[in-house]
């Protein structure tokens, strides 16, 4: 009898506890609150089931009351949405994760300043939704692959094909050619100072005094050449006028040397000079008699 009692209180227990878990899930999923319906169509294979919370721009405005099997390829889902919420107009619903566990949830995204509503029991427009985890593991798989690829290719190209070989040669005949120019920076370096130093002691070695010297007797150089080619200026100028004047005066000078008459006249007395001067070393007693005793 006692044992019987024992049994009896541990079934009552146990129908307690599964009573008070249903009971939780039930309330948490809606439970007594009441609503109006609004629907929406998403593909297969969404992983919707009763019971999975409804959220507007993330506020928890009611949950899925039924999801039908649809045979073109979609699924009716009707979705209980308190009464104290509207759904603006041009809101989108999509399917995302809920949680780390493959659970679903429907997702509204409203509009931004949007002042009208849609009509209880119309159906909210598929929008897109956040990658599911089936696709973020696909995505995962084809990322692995392209990586496993390119360090396959890498290792082809630096580890069997002698790249790092060339690599190390590189660096080293870069070093090499480093080490050259610090050399050779160092001694152009060397041979500026030198440099430098001779222009100073050749600058401090000229005497002021020479300088100064040669260029007084520069200016006052200048200065004899320009009044020079003052004095030849005035010069031209005076002969200039001298021959203007003989050109275009009265006299003989400007007769001889613009009338042709007096230029034939001389020509031809020249012509005679050359002869008598001939005719006389030809026969000079016919002009000279010179007698002695």
């Amino acid at each position: 009898m006692k044992r019987r009692d024992e049994v009896l209180v541990g079934l009552m227990l146990i129908l307690t506890v599964i009573i008070g878990v249903a009971g939780t899930v039930w309330l948490a999923r809606g439970g007594l609150a009441t609503g109006y319906p609004m629907y929406a169509l998403f593909p297969w294979g969404a992983g919707l089931k009763n019971g999975q919370p409804v959220l507007l721009a993330g506020v928890n405005v009611g949950f899925v009351r039924k999801v039908e099997l649809v045979p073109n390829g979609t699924l009716l889902v009707t979705l209980s949405v308190k009464k104290e919420y509207e759904i603006p107009d041009g809101t989108t619903a999509a399917v995302e994760p809920n949680g780390i566990f493959g659970d679903q949830l429907i997702a509204l995204s409203p509009k931004l300043a949007v002042t009208t509503y849609m009509a209880h029991g119309d159906t909210i427009p598929t929008g897109k939704g956040s990658a599911t985890t089936g696709e973020v593991l696909t995505k995962a798989d084809s990322v692995a692959g392209e990586v496993q690829t390119l360090a396959a290719a890498i290792r082809a190209e630096f580890v069997t094909g002698g790249g790092l070989a060339d690599i190390r040669k590189a660096i080293a005949e870069l070093s090499t050619l480093t080490a050259q120019l610090g050399t050779i920076a160092a001694d152009q370096s060397r041979e500026l100072s030198t440099t430098q130093r001779q222009l100073r002691s050749t600058l401090a070695s000229v005497d002021s005094s020479v300088v100064d010297s040669t260029l007084r007797a520069f200016r006052t150089s200048s200065a004899n050449l320009a009044q020079l080619t003052r004095d030849l200026e005035q010069t031209r100028t005076q002969v200039s006028s001298i021959l203007s004047k003989v050109d275009s005066g009265p006299g003989t000078a400007a007769k001889f040397l613009n009338d042709p008459a007096v230029y034939a006249r001389v020509d031809s007395l020249l012509l005679r000079l050359d002869e008598l001067v001939a005719d006389v070393k030809a026969n000079p007693r016919r002009y000279i008699n010179l007698r002695v005793f």
